[in-house]
């Protein structure tokens, strides 16, 4: 091409830069991904959705739980677990979200928990037979008030984010950070001044800070222990951490430094107690 080609060319070849620049500047992705979620709408899920509830969480967010896959634990008739999902749907604080076919594409269960519900569910768990049925709800109620949020912050009741999960079809859409923003809607709007969102795995927790929790606490699953024995071995390859976020409204009437909890482990045992 000669200069005087080139030349010509310039007006244009900046054009086409400015306009990409331009997509840069808006971006482009988040465009996409709206356009996306206006074919997603969230609904609060009613008693005609347990059923559909109960199968999603237990399909694809409780068969990758990590105390469900260190105990290799069959699900498929556990009611002792049915049970205890429906009585956190009953609350009617849980949402799902559904595609444009009506489809479901994913759901999450909240429940505003007192200390009491944890007393509840371990008391519930004792007369459980299944071992692997009893320690799963142990663990569940002992993560619950680890630490004792109602105490940390003064209140009594915490809104808690407790299943989250979106069927793999319609993964990374941006869907599950939706449905907690929903929630945390849902909540702020019925006066609770504190979130919870426990956090195992390595999404979930990525999901948390996109919605711009923070986490007040991280420990190794191992710190949490059952009557006679750990639910998680610290030898064992599930044996994660464990990080609590919270959207808090309140100031917190202890002190949680979490500089200070990763420097000296006497904090976070006080913490675990």
């Amino acid at each position: 091409m000669s200069l005087l080609s080139f030349i010509k060319l310039g007006p244009i070849l900046s054009r086409r830069l400015s306009i990409r620049k331009c997509h840069n500047v808006f971006g482009i992705k988040d465009l996409i991904q709206q356009e996306r979620l206006d074919n997603f709408t969230v609904s609060p899920l009613t008693v005609k959705h347990f059923d559909m509830a109960v199968e999603v969480i237990k399909k694809y967010y409780l068969h990758e739980h990590v105390l469900v896959r260190a105990r290799n634990m069959n699900l498929s008739n556990d009611r002792a677990v049915d049970e205890y999902i429906i009585s956190l749907l009953k609350q009617g604080n849980s949402l799902f979200v559904k595609a444009s076919d009506d489809s479901v594409a994913g759901v999450c269960i909240s429940f505003a928990s007192s200390p009491i519900d944890a007393k509840n569910l371990r008391n519930y768990a004792f007369y459980r037979q299944d071992p692997n049925t009893k320690d799963f709800l142990y663990f569940t109620a002992k993560l619950q008030e680890t630490p004792n949020l109602w105490q940390v912050f003064s209140q009594q009741k915490v809104f808690e984010i407790k299943m989250l999960t979106v069927l793999p079809a319609y993964r990374r859409q941006g869907l599950a950070v939706m449905l907690v923003e929903k929630s945390k809607e849902e909540a702020h709007d019925q006066g609770y001044s504190v979130i919870r969102m426990d956090c195992i795995n390595q999404y979930d927790y990525k999901i948390a800070e996109k919605c711009n929790l923070q986490c007040i606490v991280k420990f190794p699953l191992h710190k949490l222990r059952g009557i006679n024995a750990p639910y998680i071995k610290r030898s064992s390859e599930h044996n994660r951490y464990v990080r609590v976020y919270v959207d808090a409204r309140v100031h917190p009437d202890v002190d949680i430094d979490r500089a200070e909890i990763k420097k000296k482990g006497s904090h976070l045992e006080t913490l675990l107690e």
